[in-house]
C-alpha cells in the first residue's frame, strides 16, 4: 500500500459513493468490521451505517479535504486530515467542518476502510 493508493481509495472511491449515495460501492469499500465515531461520540458498525444512510435521504454536494497526511503501516494506511462538507439529509441542508482520522486496510488488491472518526474544528 502506497499514500498514493489510499488518496485515492479516500477521495475517488469513498467520496465518490458519498456524493452518488452509491450504497453498494460503500459496502465493497468499507471492511465488515468497520466503525463510524461521530463527533458526538456515537458509534455505528457498517450494518448501522449503511441502514442509517438507506432511511435517511441524504446527498452531498460538496466535499473538501484539506490538511491530508498519510502514514502507512505494512497494510494499514492512517490518513488524517480537515474536511468540509455540504450535504442535504433529509431535506435539511447543512455544512459542518471537522478534523478526520480515517484507517484503510489493504489485503490482497482491495483496500478497505475499518475505522472513521471526526472531530468540530476549532473557530
Amino acid at each position: 500500500m502506497t499514500p498514493e493508493d489510499v488518496s485515492r481509495v479516500h477521495r475517488e472511491d469513498f467520496y465518490g459513493a458519498l456524493r452518488k449515495n452509491d450504497l453498494d460501492k460503500l459496502s465493497q469499500i468499507y471492511s465488515d468490521d468497520y466503525t463510524l465515531v461521530r463527533p458526538d461520540g456515537s458509534a455505528f458498525t457498517k450494518a448501522q451505517i449503511l441502514d442509517d444512510l438507506k432511511a435517511h435521504a441524504m446527498s452531498f454536494s460538496s466535499i473538501e479535504l484539506t490538511n491530508e497526511k498519510i502514514r502507512i503501516y505494512g497494510p494499514v494506511g492512517v490518513l488524517t486530515g480537515d474536511s468540509k462538507i455540504s450535504a442535504v439529509r433529509d431535506g435539511r441542508e447543512s455544512t459542518s467542518a471537522f478534523r478526520l482520522v480515517a484507517v484503510y486496510h489493504q489485503q490482497g488488491d482491495r483496500v478497505q476502510l475499518v475505522h472513521f472518526q471526526s472531530s468540530p474544528l476549532p473557530s
